[in-house]
Parts: structure tokens; sequence; C-alpha cells
């Protein structure tokens, strides 16, 4: 980076603790005042295990992203780890804390600016309150940034493009946010058609038309939201609701299985056995009381 210093940081009030920041590469920037968005510095930070910042009452937004290791925080109580790929926004006025982790600390790029605008624009875009946004995909615009750094140190002339990359990143961030919200609506959609077929037959295929969205989505997004594929939610449920018919009505067998949508009887008692351990007929002599036969 050009205009670079390496751990020199301004504090003229005594506001920042800092452990060892040796191994960051700083530009500071001067000028701006009255933009409605002013950078401050831009950095690097390199792996160091005893790398500390903490700041009482943060005078600017600070914007991070890890290029790789681990790193802590604390941002107004609440505590956060990130990894590689992991955007991080602390919030002007913020009482925070983070450092790196010591057996695998991280090296991140950051951005540190002073803005009227920004509060209002991540309320906008529904992302206020939130600290860590992880798998951020924003490499490449933090690795701008560095470049922006490289050429000038004066606002005036980096105001404008540095506005613009804070503007990406928070766009990109809003998308992320909305894609996970999106993941867990076909998730949670696609538990509801599982639970309303259950007496029934519903296939994945049918469910991912329904949803407009592909057969591996659909696959993907439950077993992430609810940690087992659709296929083997279904059948669970269907083997738990046998269990109880068998305990607590008379049905044959044949018609348990014709009731829960199975097709032929064997392969209702095959799957039965192979999940419960045991025949539908052996399961129910063993929960009917010997009074009850």
């Amino acid at each position: 980076m050009r205009n670079n210093t390496r751990g020199k940081h301004y504090d003229p009030f005594n506001n920042i603790k800092y452990g060892d920041v040796s191994d960051e590469s700083i530009t500071h920037f001067i000028g701006g005042a009255g933009m409605p968005i002013c950078v401050d510095c831009i950095g690097i930070t390199r792996p160091n295990p005893n790398y500390y910042i903490e700041r009482k009452h943060s005078d600017y937004y600070v914007f991070e992203y890890v290029v790789n290791g681990v790193g802590h925080i604390v941002c107004n109580g609440q505590e956060y780890t990130v990894g590689a790929g992991d955007v991080y926004i602390l919030p002007y006025g913020s009482a925070h804390k983070y450092w790196a982790d010591k057996s695998d600390p991280f090296e991140k790029i950051w951005m540190n600016i002073r803005s009227n605008i920004i509060k209002e624009i991540l309320r906008m875009y529904s992302l206020s309150g939130k600290v860590v946004f992880h798998n951020s995909d924003c490499k490449a615009l933090f690795s701008e940034l560095i470049r922006l750094a490289e050429n000038t140190i004066f606002n005036d002339e980096v105001c404008y493009t540095a506005a613009e990359i804070i503007f990406r990143v928070i766009n990109k961030l809003a998308q992320n946010e909305n894609n996970k919200t999106r993941a867990s609506a076909v998730a949670k959609s696609t538990k509801l058609m599982l639970d309303d077929n259950v007496y029934g037959n519903i296939t994945v295929d049918t469910i991912a038309e329904k949803l407009l969205v592909s057969k591996v989505h659909v696959i993907s997004e439950f077993k992430k939201y609810y940690g087992t594929t659709p296929y083997s939610y279904y059948i669970e449920r269907k083997i738990e609701i046998a269990k109880d018919m068998l305990a607590t009505t008379s049905m044959r067998v044949s018609e348990i299985a014709e009731a829960l949508g199975f097709c032929e009887q064997n392969y209702f008692s095959s799957l039965f056995k192979r999940k419960v351990g045991m025949s539908p007929g052996e399961y129910r002599k063993q929960m009917v009381s010997p009074q009850d036969n």
C-alpha cells in the first residue's frame, strides 16, 4: 500500500486500547469534511496472535473482511467469532473490541469511515443491529479498497469511489441475508408439504416444482435447516404414525400401510423393521398389554 504506516493509530482522546498492531499497513486520508462518506483510513492486518483493539466509543464505522484465520469480536456486549470470507461491521458509537485467535490469527482488509448516512442505509437494507456476515463473497470488493489506497491520500479524490464500494458491499450483504431468509422459507415450505402429505405421497421432485427451485436446492436447504434429507424426514414421520396406529388401534398392518400411502404391505413391513428393529406385528405385541389381548 502507498503512503502506509505500520502500527500507527490516531487517538487524541485516549479512546482506544491496543495490543500488538505492528503488523498492520495503514493509509490515512485527509480532507473530505462535509462529504456524505469520508474515508478515515484503509488498512491490512496481517496474522499476529497478539493483535487486539478496543474502543470505548467508536468515532467511525468499521468495515472489515477476514481473508483467512480466525478472530473474535465483542460489540455492545455480544460475542462473535469470524473466519475466512466473513465481513463484520462495527457501528459508529459502539463499544467494541476485537482480537486475533491465538492459534490461528486472522488476516483482514478493512476501512474506517465517517458518515452521516450509513446508519440509514443499513436500516433501509434491514442490516441494522447485524454485526457479522458469514460467507460474504466480498473479497474482490475489499481488494478494490486496497488498490484505492495505493493511489492517493486525499478524500476529495477517493470518497466517491469509496462510497460506491461501500454501497456494493452493503448491497451484497443484504442480498446474502435475503437469500438466507429465502432458503429458510424453502426448507419450511418443504416440511409443511411433507407434513400435509404424510397420509399420502409426495416426492421431492413435486415439491421442487411447486417451489420453483431445483430438487438439489430443496434437499440442500432442508438438510441445512433440519439436519436430515426430506426423504428421511418423510419416512420417519410415517413410521412414527405407524407405531402409534399399531399401539392404539386394531387396524391390520395392510390397512396401516395403505393409510400411510405405501402401495405394498411387504415394502412397508420391511421398511418398518429396518427403522424400528422389529416387524410391525412384533412391535404391536410388545406394545399391547396382556389384558388387551
